[in-house]
């Protein structure tokens, strides 16, 4: 049985931070501003200290370092009075996020016609070009680089190619026998003509076929169309995280 603690362990393990500080239960992570996961403050386990004086020494650390001081509340880690408090402060809440995750076991997963996936450094290197292509929204992608550099385990760095045109990509990270699904996009253009389905069933596979047992992803509530995809390949929400920034 796989705990929503696992999952979360394995997700912040999976997108490591460039820097990392644990102050009294809290994990505080910076990454120039590259994703909130990144950098964003993740309660751990129970405080000592008194959580206003907590939340002061963040924003000053945070502040400091040119970035706005973001928190990322999982459900699991019983977040509901730091929640009220920042809400107190004036924080908005933010990405309201569902943690999902299915079991590889039983029906057989098979990667699809055009499905590659792009080995060592150099295919890395080009599948971050490809990713930052389609998804131009998300910039730096050196900071992107240099967070992936830090995994510790086997990446999945897979495209999709409808003739000459790669229409989709996605990224798998597999540590032990969890599988994380991450950055699964499709060009803006031609949405909804199954290639994220596609994407997403070629990285189940690399994953079976590497020894994984469970695969997990995170995906925003108000994200139908993901939602009704995932929920079509058999994921389940496990448990939920949201952010609060502050305002100014």
């Amino acid at each position: 049985m796989i705990k929503a603690r696992h999952i979360e362990e394995a997700s912040l393990n999976a997108w490591p931070a460039l820097n990392s500080l644990l102050y009294d239960g809290w994990l505080l992570r910076f990454a120039n501003g590259y994703t909130k996961r990144a950098n964003s403050v993740t309660p751990l386990c129970a405080s000592e200290l008194a959580a206003g004086t907590k939340v002061d020494v963040c924003e000053a650390l945070y502040r400091g370092q040119g970035l706005p001081p973001i928190f990322r509340l999982p459900v699991c880690a019983e977040v509901q009075e730091l929640d009220a408090l920042l809400a107190e402060r004036g924080y908005r809440q933010i990405d309201i996020t569902s943690v999902q995750g299915r079991p590889l076991s039983g029906e057989d997963i098979s990667m699809a016609a055009g499905v590659d996936v792009l080995v060592g450094e150099e295919g890395l290197s080009r599948w971050l070009d490809i990713f930052h292509a389609i998804n131009p929204a998300r910039r730096d992608g050196q900071t992107h680089k240099a967070i992936l550099g830090r995994v510790i385990g086997r990446i999945c760095p897979l495209v999709l190619r409808h003739g000459k045109v790669i229409t989709a990509c996605g990224l798998g990270i597999l540590q032990g026998d969890l599988l994380g699904l991450f950055d699964i996009v499709t060009r803006e253009s031609i949405r909804r003509r199954g290639y994220g389905r596609a994407v997403t069933e070629g990285l189940l596979a690399w994953g079976r076929g590497q020894g994984a047992a469970y695969a997990y992803l995170q995906v925003m509530v108000n994200n139908e169309p993901a939602q009704r995809l995932y929920a079509g390949l058999d994921f389940s929400e496990q448990y939920r995280y949201w952010y609060r920034v502050a305002r100014g």
